[in-house]
């Protein structure tokens, strides 16, 4: 079994450098660009998963059906609710500079530590990752983890982590990740004599991505002030 975690293209919001957990804008000109990119690589790297699961968010969504779009191989692209990004309350759609005079006692200047966004009438960082975790767990209820099968999951920046410490069964947050639009990892199952060895590569940007491809994206819109931590 190997899964690909792969993060959205950059999002109008992301390029305005506004907060966005459940907003849902769609991709900037240069988000679209990079999900088509991504979508040839694994199209000329053969590979081809079997199913996308994504966030039904408009950036999530259309960034998976776009490289779906550019594999030779059709598979389905399956929208999940629990895949999500976190529900930031009130801070949707608006800048970091503007939560931060609207609740100058409840936020760091250092985004990584905006982890409960429930004085915002959002979600708490402990339910977000529950919610994330229960639906990435119901998915995975009845795989064989050995099989010959490979999936992505197209989501969010804030998502990617619980996503990824359930599917390691790991006790980490993944904090220590940073997540750019259109990065991707790979995580693999295999056998080994005490029974099943999770093993995870690198993190793949997509700039990585644009030299392996020979190709250059549009230089314009394409710097997210936010998203890489809250997107």
């Amino acid at each position: 079994m190997k899964i690909y975690a792969i993060r959205h293209g950059l999002s109008l919001a992301n390029h305005q450098g506004k907060i966005q957990g459940h907003s849902d804008t769609g991709l900037a000109d240069s988000g679209i660009e990079q999900a088509k990119l991504l979508g040839r690589y694994f199209n000329r790297e053969g590979i081809y998963p079997d199913v996308i699961y994504t966030s039904p968010l408009k950036r999530a969504f259309n960034t998976a059906n776009l490289i779906a779009e550019n594999l030779e191989n059709k598979t389905d692209v399956i929208p999940e609710n629990g895949l999500m990004e976190i529900d930031v309350g009130k801070l949707s759609g608006i800048s970091m500079e503007e939560a931060l005079k609207r609740y100058p006692g409840g936020w760091s200047g250092d985004v990584n530590k905006w982890l409960d966004f429930s004085l915002a009438g959002g979600e708490s960082f402990d339910g977000f990752f529950d919610r994330v975790s229960i639906a990435v767990n119901e998915l995975i209820r009845d795989w064989d983890l050995l099989e010959d099968r490979t999936v992505f999951f197209v989501a969010h920046a804030g998502t990617l982590r619980p996503i990824l410490k359930t599917l390691l069964a790991t006790e980490s947050d993944m904090m220590f990740f940073t997540f750019g639009n259109c990065c991707h990892i790979k995580l693999e199952y295999r056998l080994v004599s005490n029974g099943i060895r999770r093993v995870m590569s690198s993190l793949v940007t997509i700039d990585t991505v644009t030299a392996l491809m020979g190709e250059k994206l549009p230089s314009e819109d394409t710097k997210d002030t936010v998203g890489e931590k809250i997107g």
